[in-house]
């Protein structure tokens, strides 16, 4: 990946990924080839559809989006799961009517975290606000793009 459109600065490259374990892990590399960070891709289970990802940055606690939260327990699961309920109901009520009929659907929304800090948003593969001044940010765009494949 690179800086410029000529492709003479890189920016940083991807490792070609090794399986530990049954997880994809993709180290990422600076431009002189030191270790950025590690992305893993974990296989879906049975039940589920999308495979979940990782981020890990050494000197930080590993980032987990909210799609693996459910590592909480049962009790904070059905919390989320009541407020984002009511927070649809809400908006479905207020959308009634609204001009055009059906609205497109929206990319879902993650938050990312490290421990108990919101380190990153993500809205689908094309928007994405790092939170955390800590947080690589060439971390987060080889995520976008492994995303992407």
């Amino acid at each position: 990946m690179y800086e410029d459109a000529e492709g003479t600065r890189l920016l940083c490259s991807l490792d070609e990924p090794q399986d530990i374990e049954g997880r994809r892990h993709y180290e990422v590399r600076d431009a002189r080839g030191g270790a950025i960070g590690t992305i893993q891709r974990i296989a879906p289970l049975k039940h589920a559809l999308k495979p979940t990802w990782r981020i890990a940055q050494p000197g930080h606690p590993e980032i987990v989006s909210s799609a693996e939260w459910a590592k909480g327990g049962p009790r904070e699961m059905v919390q989320r799961g009541a407020g984002k309920l009511l927070l649809g109901v809400v908006q479905a009520v207020a959308d009634m009517g609204a001009e055009g009929g059906d609205q497109p659907a929206k990319p879902r929304v993650l938050e990312w975290k490290a421990g108990d800090e919101l380190v990153l948003t993500s809205e689908g593969d094309l928007r994405f606000l790092v939170r955390a001044a800590w947080l690589d940010r060439r971390l987060v765009f080889a995520y976008a793009l492994l995303r992407t494949r």
